[in-house]
């Protein structure tokens, strides 16, 4: 009689990340209650006269529900930018001194960031429907060479208040355009997401997703050396998205340097293992590798 094996258990996830789902989560409902209160709140007020006590209480009800839904709402925005402007500083502190030592570029604001390299953060922001609407704001931006290849790191924002959506972005230059790919750790997933294809290691299949339109470029792509390497990838490693010409990485927002090497040196050998077939047929390029040989 033959016994299944127990899957193994998710990655660790970082606190960071934890406390970024919890922001989230909290900012969601506060605001949700808030917008059915008021919604009740109005739509009560506008056609109601008085006189009936059920619809009194309603109305009484609604009212104080609105006005602490303000009030939990201003709260926990408080917490979140003091909670960022804390880590900001120190933040900046090391990144900058990180950036004289390798001889990269170094912009705290982005007001100073310069036009070619502000194009390149903006098509290397995350693709999300959350916040959509609002003006992407980039800062602390790195850039400079890795390994014979163009790199930026940059912290992003969008939105506003205990909605602002708040991601560490590091991104390394490809050769040449390819399809789009996304590696997405399966501990991210709020609710559990499937794929197109099944890879041959159970254990990639069981912590990881691949999302690309293509199936026969997914599996391409995503070959064993691939799979091995981001099965004993650091956990802070958890999305990694091929965009154009660039592989993104989503890094923990409390960026130190030696996460910032972590996350390049990945890059750098997902970059360095793409198929020589795979450039030629979706890229129609050979790499500097195949012509030295």
């Amino acid at each position: 009689m033959s016994t299944a094996q127990p899957s193994p258990p998710r990655r660790t996830r970082p606190v960071t990340r934890a406390r970024k789902r919890l922001s989230r989560t909290v900012g969601t409902i506060v605001t949700t209650i808030g917008v059915l209160s008021t919604a009740v709140t109005c739509g009560i007020g506008e056609a109601y006269s008085g006189g009936v006590p059920a619809v009194d209480a309603v109305l009484g009800v609604s009212l104080v529900v609105m006005i602490l839904t303000g009030v939990v709402g201003a709260i926990w925005a408080s917490v979140v930018l003091i909670g960022q402007a804390a880590v900001r500083i120190p933040r900046r502190r090391r990144l900058r001194t990180w950036a004289a030592g390798v001889g990269w570029d170094w912009f705290a604001k982005g007001k100073h960031i310069p036009a070619r390299q502000a194009s390149t953060a903006s098509a290397c922001q995350p693709v999300l429907a959350l916040n959509s609407d609002k003006r992407a704001r980039f800062s602390e931006l790195l850039t400079g060479q890795y390994r014979g290849r163009t790199a930026l790191s940059f912290h992003f924002e969008r939105g506003s208040g205990y909605l602002l959506e708040v991601e560490q972005i590091i991104a390394l230059r490809l050769r040449n355009v390819l399809p789009p790919v996304s590696l997405v750790d399966r501990a991210e997933d709020d609710v559990f997401t499937g794929q197109q294809v099944r890879f041959e290691s159970a254990a990639f299949n069981h912590h990881w997703r691949v999302d690309a339109e293509d199936p026969r470029y997914a599996s391409a792509f995503t070959h064993p050396r691939l799979m091995e390497l981001l099965n004993h990838a650091d956990d802070s490693v958890i999305e990694i998205h091929l965009r154009g010409d660039h592989l993104v990485s989503h890094a923990p927002t409390n960026l130190t340097p030696q996460l910032l090497e972590t996350h390049l040196r990945v890059l750098a050998e997902i970059d360095d293992g793409i198929p020589e077939w795979v450039w030629r047929e979706y890229a129609g390029t050979t790499s500097v590798r195949a012509k030295r040989t």
